[in-house]
């Protein structure tokens, strides 16, 4: 099998399931070519096999980005070639409990941030997204807007200004039940200016998670501005997060830019859980095929300097830009949410396997690819 070079992609070799395996041999390959062998990856603690880096992924370089031991991967990969062995898991370190060090919010089980560093990526799109993912799946979702200069939460869920009942601090929620709190909803039109200095911004975040009423919630997305100054500041080192989502897309500029927030995550020691490259490409009517309008993917390059999977790439989608035009993201359907969905729901189940239900520690699961939406 030989593995198509494109742009910005390294030649690769013809894998053979004769030869054995090395370290430069591609991920997706060795999967393909060795069925079972994936549990193989997965004992050491490799969740690369299933998502779009293993497509140009060396063995090599997710042992580098995971920080395991090559040579030992390496020996088992090949003994299970030889044999059919699975070695047994390695202990592999869980994320903590809800923001280890900060006060939690009563009635709120697991926090997290939405980040880029950088402006007009999807952020929020992202977000929502998550949100309608999670709670498609029966769980308690809520949904900070942390954007207070810029918010566009409301209107992507249909929720307008005065929508917080009066007298009452209570979050509104949409028509499928995600809570929601935005500066958006407390303005008397939609397009009023909020004119504030950081500070001010940094408070108002703190003061939505601490004195709105969330009511019992399973996850809370924090859709953060952009930068790395006083708001996002304030919400890695304020809120009991358990880590952030990165939001990227593929032009240079912007992957440099969105560096700078995955630098600040893991300055402060928030958790990276994962990667979403927004619009990665565009389907081009009448033919069905992908064009990378911005070049070609920088995932793989995220994934290296954050250590987190790539959940999912997102086209530009008209579809998409209708729906929240007209509040109705909570109907949004295709195949590559499909595929971010189930990937995040990975990162979503608690620390047992055969546990499904909401709560608990997140643990990051086995990624998949090529899944349909729910």
């Amino acid at each position: 099998m030989m593995a198509t070079r494109t742009q910005g992609q390294p030649d690769r070799k013809a894998y053979s399931m004769a030869t054995e395996v090395r370290q430069d041999h591609v991920i997706r390959q060795v999967v393909e070519a060795h069925p079972g062998i994936d549990q193989v990856f997965k004992a050491h603690g490799l969740p690369c096999t299933g998502c779009h880096v293993s497509n140009y992924e060396t063995v090599a370089g997710g042992a580098k980005t995971h920080r395991l031991n090559l040579d030992q991967l390496l020996a088992d990969l090949n003994q299970f070639v030889a044999s059919g062995a699975i070695p047994a898991p390695k202990k592999l370190p869980m994320l903590k409990t809800p923001g280890a060090g900060k006060a939690p919010r009563a009635g709120i089980k697991h926090v997290i941030a939405i980040v880029s560093g950088k402006g007009g990526v999807g952020k929020s799109l992202i977000t929502g997204l998550l949100a309608v993912t999670l709670r498609r799946s029966g769980y308690r979702v809520g949904i900070l807007d942390g954007d207070i200069t810029g918010p566009s939460i409301p209107r992507m869920f249909g929720l307008h200004a005065h929508a917080m009942p009066q007298g009452t601090l209570s979050a509104p929620r949409t028509t499928t039940g995600i809570s929601v709190m935005s500066m958006n909803l407390l303005l008397d039109e939609e397009d009023q200016a909020v004119i504030w200095r950081g500070p001010m911004v940094a408070g108002a975040i703190k003061q939505f998670f601490n004195d709105v009423e969330w009511g019992e919630l399973d996850f809370l997305f924090v859709d953060l501005p952009p930068g790395t100054s006083d708001a996002p500041m304030t919400a890695m080192q304020s809120l009991p997060l358990d880590g952030v989502i990165v939001v990227s897309t593929p032009q240079d500029l912007a992957t440099m830019v969105v560096t700078k927030a995955v630098h600040m995550a893991q300055r402060l020691e928030v958790p990276i859980l994962g990667v979403v490259e927004n619009m990665s490409y565009v389907m081009l009517p009448g033919t069905g095929e992908p064009y990378e309008v911005f070049g070609p993917s920088q995932g793989p390059r995220m994934v290296a300097l954050s250590g987190a999977p790539l959940l999912g790439r997102l086209p530009i989608d008209p579809e998409i830009a209708r729906l929240c035009d007209a509040g109705g993201i909570e109907g949004y359907r295709s195949e590559p949410f499909g595929e971010l969905a189930v990937n995040f729901l990975k990162i979503a189940q608690r620390g047992e396997e055969t546990s499904a239900g909401p709560g608990g520690l997140l643990k990051l699961g086995k990624l998949v690819r090529g899944a349909t939406s729910r």
